[in-house]
């Protein structure tokens, strides 16, 4: 069915779209898109009012109209990807599709020609830094992960294990911000 055609948009953009609703918007958006009844808004108006940084309403509508277009295994599998790349979860646990949903979102670069690459090198070819010295600073200050793994020396060096499905090597500096080397 094409309204359902992750090939429009992906589960995982989409379920993004909606979780970055404005939290002045998000009981409107919840009201119109979702199936939810009187109570159960006002018990998530409630929840958000107390605790806006928790973003339980934007999560509920992001899960709710997920399932409804994409299906209920898509939107699972598009929470748990927002989940992984943000540090909560195990990204081995994603299957190859919904990660390279994902990974097309986030700025990425495709590998070097070059095998061997530094770590900061590779911060630098995927945008997260803008120069090799900024990528060693920010490993020693212990901001920086692979796969979710925290990178302990600027000499650590990416093997063919470290890509995920043989494809993705996700690269994170910092809690928020991430990006990626494709093996073409």
């Amino acid at each position: 069915m094409l309204f359902r055609s992750p090939d429009m948009t992906s589960p995982y953009a989409f379920f993004q779209f909606w979780v970055n609703a404005d939290d002045r918007d998000v009981m409107t958006l919840v009201r119109t898109f979702t199936f939810r009844d009187s109570d159960e808004i006002a018990a998530l108006q409630a929840a958000t009012d107390q605790q806006p940084h928790a973003r339980q309403a934007q999560r509920t509508l992001a899960r709710d109209v997920t399932t409804l277009v994409h299906g209920a295994h898509h939107a699972a599998q598009a929470e748990a990807a927002a989940h992984a790349l943000f540090g909560q979860g195990e990204l081995r646990d994603l299957d190859a599709a919904t990660l390279d949903a994902a990974m097309s979102e986030a700025p990425h670069a495709d590998l070097p020609t070059g095998e061997g690459m530094s770590v900061a090198e590779l911060l630098v070819a995927c945008g997260l830094v803008t120069s090799n010295g900024a990528g060693r600073r920010a490993i020693n200050e212990g901001g920086v992960s692979i796969n979710n793994v925290r990178v302990e020396s600027e000499d650590y060096q990416v093997s063919a294990d470290d890509f995920l499905h043989g494809r993705w090597l996700v690269l994170r500096r910092g809690k928020r911000t991430f990006g990626g080397i494709r093996k073409p």
